[in-house]
Parts: structure tokens; C-alpha cells; sequence
């Protein structure tokens, strides 16, 4: 049901299903069952069974799921039927990469607007985007309401970009730097931490060799 507070660990598996099921969606598949969930996401199809039960009977017992039901109701879980909108500060290399590969198959995100403050970047446009002023940025978030913001900003600028979006009202905040940020309660900041996941990685094909 909507609103129930369940682990981290769910809603990220959760996300993984309604990526499944939208490109299962794309290729015709009216059906699925908790093996196919299980094989295409890496869960096992007992933890598929499990998060699902969860949050009610969305299938009968051995012949699988509506894919367009399920969806929707995992989207509903998740509160993204109708998802934020996604701003990113800082066009540089990163932000503007994140603007060109976009957000498709991401089940309604998309990006709304981007920020810099560099005089040769703002008024430039990425993938149908305007680089806006940072000076600018209270007036979108006011427009659009509650946002997600996205930090791209070179090592050393990080917090203060943090502020100018805390002062905003701007309460998500996810960082492509990794220097520690400090935000004060009720806003949520969240880091893509690209060197845990090698190490993660890393850590895995060394155990591939241990005896």
C-alpha cells in the first residue's frame, strides 16, 4: 500500500522489478512469474515472492503476474507515478553527460533543468536543455515544486552548492562528488558512490580465486 515504510534493501529491489517489467512491457511479455523477476534482477525467487507479498496479492499462485498490474503497483509503492522532477547543478562533463544519455526506462523521471555558473556555459543547450544561472534556481525550484537535485559541480564547490539548494527549499540531493556534505535534518543526500561498487567488484573476482 502507499506510505507503508518498508528497508531500503525492498524499494531497491522494487526498482529493479519495475525495470524488468517496463522492458518486459516493451517486448509484449503480458505475463511474468517470480522466476522470470528473479532471473532478469539476480533475487531470488523466494525474495521476490517475499517483497511482493508485502504489499498484497498482486498474483495467484503459480500463474505469475500481470506485468502492466504489477508495474503499476510497484510504482505506486514507490510513489513515482507521477516522479519529481530532476534539476542538476553544474554542466560540466558530468552534468552534461547525465542530460545526453537521459532518462528513459527510468518510469517517468526526466531532467527539467540545469545550472551553472559560468558566463560561457549558461545559455548553452544540452539535449534540448538550457544551462541556467545559478542565481535562477530559487525561482525554478519555486515553480516546479519539489525537485531532486542532482550535484555535478567540480571537487571543492560541493558544499556550498549544497546551501544554495538548501536555502531553496530543495530537500533530495544526490552527489557525483564524494567530499563529505553536510545537510541539516530533513534533507535527504545521497552519494553515487562509484569506488564502493568497484570495490565491490573488485572484492568479487578476487574471491573467484580464493581456493
Amino acid at each position: 500500500m502507499p506510505g507503508k515504510k518498508v528497508s531500503e534493501k525492498t524499494i531497491r529491489r522494487l526498482s529493479h522489478y519495475a525495470r524488468c517489467l517496463r522492458r518486459a512491457r516493451v517486448d509484449g511479455i503480458p505475463i511474468v512469474t517470480s522466476k522470470h523477476l528473479s532471473e532478469r534482477c539476480g533475487i531470488s525467487s523466494a525474495a521476490v515472492r517475499k517483497d511482493l507479498a508485502v504489499f498484497g496479492e498482486f498474483g495467484k499462485q503459480g500463474s505469475g503476474y500481470g506485468v502492466s498490474d504489477l508495474l503499476e503497483n510497484i510504482e505506486r509503492i514507490l510513489g513515482t507515478c507521477a516522479p519529481p522532477g530532476v534539476i542538476v547543478i553544474g554542466a560540466g562533463n558530468i552534468g552534461s553527460a547525465l542530460l545526453e544519455s537521459g532518462l528513459d526506462g527510468t518510469g517517468g523521471y526526466s531532467y527539467s533543468a540545469i545550472f551553472d555558473n559560468d558566463p560561457e556555459i549558461i545559455g548553452k543547450t544540452i539535449a534540448g536543455v538550457t544551462v541556467q544561472p545559478v542565481d535562477e534556481l530559487r525561482e525554478v525550484i519555486s515553480e516546479h515544486g519539489d525537485v531532486i537535485a542532482i550535484l555535478a559541480v567540480p571537487p571543492g564547490e560541493g558544499q556550498n552548492a549544497v546551501n544554495n539548494l538548501v536555502s531553496t527549499g530543495c530537500i533530495s540531493i544526490l552527489s557525483f562528488t564524494l567530499e563529505p556534505l553536510d545537510v541539516p535534518d530533513g534533507v535527504v543526500l545521497r552519494y553515487v558512490e562509484v569506488s564502493t561498487e568497484l570495490d565491490i567488484l573488485t572484492h568479487s573476482m578476487k574471491c573467484r580465486d580464493l581456493p
